[in-house]
């Protein structure tokens, strides 16, 4: 691990807006457990389909992740710490990748985090419940090391968005439009073309079973693919820009 991607990871996790974020995540997906849980109907919790979309409550570190991402690359230019930095490194192609590299490793985390909650805690209700697991060793094989290798590229795809727009609230606010309300009716109205979005690229990762989704290979060469022209679009554009 370079120098750079080190002070990376050290803003990332040194910021209280990190911190908050990890607990906003550990509470909203505590909070999806622990009621889908115990109150949904046993008879639902025992069909495979509906136990792994409630095992998986994990994957909502992605959006976390992305988060993280977004924000690594939009602090700088609030506050105008970019410049130093682009002093310091005067190749910005090696600060932004950099900064993909320390969203991974941070993406990985949030999603071990989330899934470690989402899995333990979730086993624990449906054993206790009397609710016999479904899902064999591969499915759940697929669903955390899908969560892990997902969640992880999303924080790539943070910063891909966030190098793009460099505007922190307009990269937020986009983020979430994006990921809450786009992706599900694009899904919803025309699935063809909704299946390829990052979010459904991540459902096919993790092994769901929902109709008109890709398969887990395919579902994550999207996925990279997604990232991929982000971090590609931002290099670019940060190559070409001056800072303000």
């Amino acid at each position: 691990m370079g120098a750079r991607t080190r002070a990376e990871l050290l803003k990332i996790r040194s910021t209280r807006t990190t911190f908050g974020l990890v607990v906003g995540m550990v509470l909203l997906v505590l909070l999806f457990v622990l009621l889908t849980g115990l109150l949904e109907h046993a008879s639902g919790l025992e069909e495979k389909s509906n136990q792994h979309d409630y095992l998986a409550i994990g994957t909502l570190a992605a959006l976390f992740a992305a988060l993280a991402g977004v924000l690594v690359v939009t602090s700088e230019y609030r506050f105008g710490t970019i410049r130093p930095t682009f002093l310091f490194t005067p190749r910005r192609s090696r600060v932004v990748e950099a900064k993909l590299a320390a969203s991974l490793i941070a993406g990985l985390v949030f999603a071990a985090v989330a899934e470690g909650l989402a899995f333990g805690i979730g086993y624990v209700i449906l054993s206790g419940r009397g609710i016999p697991i479904a899902l064999n060793g591969g499915d759940v094989a697929l669903l955390v090391l899908g969560t892990l290798g997902s969640c992880a590229v999303w924080g790539a795809i943070g910063v891909g968005l966030g190098t793009i727009l460099r505007n922190q609230v307009g990269s937020v606010i986009g983020l979430l439009a994006w990921s809450l309300l786009v992706e599900n009716l694009l899904f919803g109205l025309v699935p063809s073309v909704g299946r390829y979005t990052p979010g459904r690229a991540t459902d096919a990762v993790t092994g769901s079973s929902s109709d008109h989704l890709l398969s887990p290979a395919v579902g994550g060469v999207v996925l990279v693919a997604w990232a991929a022209a982000l971090a590609a679009g931002g290099l670019t554009l940060t190559a070409r820009r001056d800072v303000d």
